[in-house]
């Protein structure tokens, strides 16, 4: 029995460390995190994982998308952007993620992100102020903004992974 809860637990942990993986992806990683725990609640009878322990991590996991906005957001509006040019950085850079998210397989995703962002405030920032140099840095500050996204993404997924395991344990 203790074997087989080691074993469950290296696995959730593999498991836990591809989903931290994929955000750099665009996948949703700390939502599949959560799913993970449910399952392994469900099979628990919700002793070990219990309902409070999901609440929990549905509340990181939605304090890991607030991030993530406001980091993009505010990405570009730090180098004086305006508002049109960050909600333009956040809007394309979906879709770039998912334009690219077949070419090439594996790092299209991401790279159709920060390609996204960069051209989503470059392009939206051009056409408010003429200026390529506050388009361009407008651009490169969506791009860091992006990358903050990402790393805070990652770190609010490695929590939920240590919760769990913490109750598992």
């Amino acid at each position: 029995m203790i074997a087989l809860k080691i074993f469950g637990i290296i696995a959730f942990a593999l498991a836990g460390i591809l989903c931290l993986i994929s955000i750099i992806f665009g996948v949703p990683g700390t939502w599949i995190i959560l799913g993970l725990a449910i399952i392994i609640g469900a099979i628990g009878n919700f002793n070990t994982i219990t309902f409070t322990v999901l609440l929990i991590l549905l509340g990181i996991a939605l304090l890991g998308e607030l991030i993530e906005f406001i980091a993009g957001y505010f990405g570009a509006r730090k180098k004086g952007a305006s508002r049109l040019a960050s909600i333009s950085a956040i809007v394309c850079s979906v879709l770039g993620a998912v334009i690219l998210s077949s070419f090439p397989p594996v790092l299209g995703p991401a790279i159709g992100a920060f390609l996204g962002a960069f051209l989503g405030a470059f392009l939206a920032e051009y056409y408010k102020t003429r200026m390529l140099k506050d388009a361009y840095e407008a651009g490169i500050a969506a791009m860091v903004g992006r990358l903050a996204a990402i790393v805070s993404k990652i770190a609010v997924g490695a929590t939920m992974i240590a919760v769990v395991i913490y109750y598992l344990v």
